[in-house]
């Protein structure tokens, strides 16, 4: 068993983020159920920084009729780089990565990670260093708090996937190699 805890100087979760599904749907943002958006937009006043919210994830029959879930995009043109990381102060975290400004206030997703599946052998973010060294599937502890948010996110967004179909927003948000491989900005039905 190994305790879960940030790599000294890391701070990737904040920096870099992923294409999902697919190349073609762009880089995600940081997901937001709907209930966050106006406090992360407050501390964004707050703290005197741009956030680009867009959304993640919707149901409906023939179009995309209820937005369950969004998504903070990043501050990069590439879609990386949380807006909130503090690259450019002094201060840093207590394991020495960017400093987060608003790390009492992040949103559920951030305090999930690096948990992205539960159950018997939760599954951590791939992308994650700690993850990287010590594997996704390891027996790991001290995940309660992530274990906490993860359920409340997935209680939000099954609620309302049931007997309907599922929409994702395609970001056009990529490296500018990938950009002719993606979607234009918008909704895709799920197949």
């Amino acid at each position: 068993m190994r305790k879960f805890s940030c790599v000294q100087d890391c701070s990737d979760c904040c920096v870099y983020r992923q294409y999902y599904p697919t190349v073609a749907h762009g880089k995600i943002g940081v997901l937001l159920l709907p209930d966050e958006i106006t406090g992360i937009q407050v501390l964004a006043r707050e703290k005197n920084v741009n956030v680009r919210i867009v959304p993640r994830i919707a149901t409906g029959l023939e179009s995309p009729e209820k937005i369950i879930a969004y998504q903070m995009m990043g501050k990069n043109e590439d879609g990386d780089l949380c807006p909130f990381l503090d690259v450019e102060g002094s201060v840093r975290a207590p394991h020495g990565g960017y400093r987060c400004r608003i790390y009492d206030g992040r949103p559920l997703a951030c305090r999930a990670y690096p948990l992205v599946k539960t159950g018997k052998a939760g599954t951590l973010e791939e992308h994650c260093q700690f993850c990287r060294k010590y594997g996704t599937t390891a027996s790991v502890t001290g995940l309660e708090q992530e274990i906490k948010a993860l359920g409340k996110i997935k209680a939000e967004v099954r609620a309302d996937r049931k007997s309907t179909r599922v929409w994702r927003y395609a970001t056009a948000t990529g490296r500018e190699e990938d950009r002719n491989k993606m979607l234009p900005e918008g909704w895709v039905k799920e197949s």
